[in-house]
């Protein structure tokens, strides 16, 4: 296993990935992995794993063999990409050796009751590679695995128990190069043959197929250990959709309780999310389309909902026939959190909560867009200024929180606020007639004349306020709100507080 950078290139594993038994792979990237014709399979894992997630494409390895690249995408998270190989090479097998002509796969024996070789047949001796002279007359006990002679003790003895009997038992043999070979041993009692009393024993190799097993188990093995590694939880399910296998991580992300594969790690999720998550779970498991899914997942404390991005992914035979699927779950609530956190800074202003200028002219400009008519209120704060000279700027920022919250409670609730500028802001009212607009402008001149309790005193602060509405035709934003600006100008020079309305005879620019 090694990490990738965004380029293909392997760099260090990040602290916290594997352990002291991961081996890393080696090399300037995947590409040194694979014999030459096929690194298109590895430049399409490549730009799968980049696209949805995760990847695994079966290879011919540059040092021999086969093996099986996978690809998972972290970069969201710990900014790699992360590369895993198994490889057959990575058994041992330690059964193959050069042997001049093919060794026999069947066997025959003949023991006494104390399990010691009375005869063996010529493949007997082709099979292990020891003369006949050097295996009669010895303990069949003295060529089985250190490991495996508890089992063959308790198999020969349950066989002696019963005149008659037989028994099967795998046991390893060692071979007269000094590896080990598998056999299955099946013993037959004649102890009680009046003419040839003994136990014949029929010996099978199944070296092959107890490799093969070991194989499977070790690529288990190694699948597991990288699941187990990864930041990310992990679930593997059948065609029914029950879980085959979940990963620790799984039920750190999900705050579940592990108690058995036979729990649901999903109920975590709110309900509608799980109800979303098991209808894309069925969708997948009948047409193999990979599907993503952000979900909410419930914590103990209320309002403090984690935010997991799902990514289902079909498992297929060769026949393309669905066999279950693998879901990876990663937490991407600091990511969600802080995407969210952007977005608000820039739709609104930081220090009064409303609109920002920005944001104020996208929703004006939306609303010219629909029909209906559309008017604009423009607030400018008289002697601002001078609060800020006499109180200083965190009184003055007191103001401006105040004015708008005053502004906002006396609106209609399809109005719009956003502050245009230091001390000016803008109204955008749909619906909005010229006697609305001067309604809902005296509403906040009024409420603005009352004195604000600071606690450096009271201030009293008026406000200049022009009206505009959108006549037949074309009206731009920029037009509109300078009509609006016009009228406020107007109100300002009358300094008698009543809001302005447009009048474009009288008010000509």
């Amino acid at each position: 296993m090694t990490a990738v950078n965004s380029h293909g290139l392997f760099v260090p594993l990040p602290a916290g990935f594997g352990d002291d038994r991961t081996e890393i792979l080696r090399g300037r990237s995947a590409l040194d992995l694979v014999e030459p014709d096929q690194r298109d399979l590895v430049i399409d894992a490549w730009d799968r794993v980049r696209s949805s997630g995760a990847s695994q494409t079966r290879v011919h390895l540059a040092r021999g063999g086969e093996g099986t690249l996978y690809f998972f995408d972290l970069r969201k998270s710990h900014e790699i990409l992360v590369c895993a190989l198994v490889s057959e090479s990575d058994v041992e097998n330690e059964h193959n050796r050069d042997v001049g002509e093919v060794a026999p796969r069947v066997c025959v024996q003949h023991k006494n009751e104390s399990a010691i070789f009375l005869e063996v047949d010529d493949a007997t001796t082709k099979m292990l590679g020891w003369p006949r002279d050097e295996i009669v007359g010895r303990a069949s006990l003295e060529f089985v695995h250190p490991d495996d002679r508890d089992r063959a003790i308790e198999s020969w003895m349950d066989m002696l128990s019963c005149a008659g009997a037989q028994r099967r038992a795998r046991l390893r043999y060692r071979h007269a190069d000094g590896s080990w070979i598998w056999l299955e041993l099946t013993n037959h009692n004649l102890l009680d043959d009046a003419e040839r009393p003994c136990v014949i024993t029929e010996a099978l190799d199944v070296s092959d197929e107890m490799a093969a097993h070991e194989a499977v188990r070790f690529r288990e093995q190694l699948l597991r250990r990288v699941a187990e590694t990864v930041p990310l939880g992990l679930v593997q399910v059948d065609r029914a959709g029950e879980i085959l296998y979940a990963n620790e991580r799984l039920f750190e992300i999900l705050g579940a309780p592990r108690s058995g594969l036979s729990m649901k790690p999903f109920s975590q999720l709110l309900p509608d999310d799980r109800t979303q998550l098991a209808l894309a779970l069925d969708a997948l498991l009948i047409d193999a389309m990979d599907r993503d899914l952000e979900v909410a997942v419930r914590t103990r404390r209320p309002g403090s909902n984690r935010l997991c991005l799902l990514r289902l992914r079909a498992l297929t035979d060769g026949d393309g026939e669905v066999g279950g699927a693998i879901v990876c779950v990663e937490d991407v609530t600091e990511r969600a959190n802080a995407r969210a956190e952007l977005d608000r800074r820039a739709t609104y202003d930081q220090l009064t909560g409303a609109l920002n200028r920005a944001s104020v002219l996208q929703r004006l400009e939306a609303q010219l867009t629909t029909a209906g008519p559309l008017g604009v209120i423009f607030i400018d704060l008289d002697g601002f200024k001078g609060v800020n000279d006499h109180f200083g700027h965190s009184t003055g920022d007191k103001l401006l929180v105040e004015v708008v919250h005053r502004v906002q409670e006396n609106i209609r609730g399809s109005d719009t606020l956003g502050r245009f500028g230091g001390d000016e802001f803008l109204v955008v009212c749909p619906e909005g007639t010229m006697a609305t607009l001067a309604q809902v402008a005296a509403r906040i001149t009024a409420a603005l004349a009352v004195p604000l309790d600071l606690e450096d005193g009271a201030v009293t602060i008026r406000a200049s306020v022009g009206i505009a509405t959108a006549n037949d035709g074309e009206v731009s934003a920029e037009s509109l709100i300078a009509d609006a600006d016009t009228a406020m100008y107007a109100a300002k020079r009358n300094r008698d507080g009543r809001p302005v309305a447009f009048d474009p005879l009288e008010h000509a620019r």
